[in-house]
């Protein structure tokens, strides 16, 4: 694991590798959950509840759909990026195989995930990376109640993160616009 703070601006940064096993939704939601409060960000009660469950969503189909990783790769990487009242995460594994947007079964136990994805995220996107793949989402955080007063400054994270230099060490890129893949 590795975490980079305090950046210009209040941008922050971490990744975590994960294990492809069962578990690790439950690793990753957990660990989501610690680095923002370790960041101390200001995030209401709903957006931190669609984190953790777009969280799960991407970590549970990298377990359940991606191919095995080559031995001593890691299987699984988080990758998250908070700034400028926009929450970034990436869930990267070893399948070069897209996800796809299914009409969901609501009978069925499961199908529903990147369904999900697309109704909460504000924006998502799945790129080939390596002999990969990640998928991310974003979500414009506005913050709990008791800041909803303060002004905010209106500024893209995509401009400031080519601003800045990028965290390290990280596989994924920096900017949130991928042509063709955005959603």
């Amino acid at each position: 694991m590795s975490n980079v703070s305090g950046l210009a601006d209040r941008q922050v940064s971490s990744w975590c590798d994960l294990p492809s096993s069962p578990v690790a939704p439950s690793v990753a939601r957990r660990w989501v959950t610690a680095m923002c409060a370790s960041w101390r960000l200001r995030l209401s009660p709903a957006d931190k509840a669609t984190i953790i469950e777009l969280t799960s969503e991407l970590v549970t189909n990298a377990v359940q759909h991606a191919v095995p990783a080559a031995r001593g790769v890691p299987e699984i990487r988080i990758n998250v990026r908070a700034g400028f009242a926009v929450f970034w995460l990436a869930v990267c594994d070893p399948d070069p195989a897209l996800p796809q947007v299914r009409i969901p079964d609501f009978l069925a136990e499961s199908g529903r995930g990147m369904y999900l994805v697309e109704a909460q995220a504000d924006r998502w996107g799945a790129v080939r990376h390596g002999a990969g793949k990640y998928v991310w989402f974003s979500l414009e955080c506005q913050g709990d109640a008791a800041h909803a007063s303060e002004p905010r400054t209106v500024r893209s994270f995509t401009d400031t993160m080519k601003e800045n230099a990028p965290c390290l060490p990280s596989p994924f890129p920096t900017t949130f616009a991928v042509p063709g893949h955005t959603v």
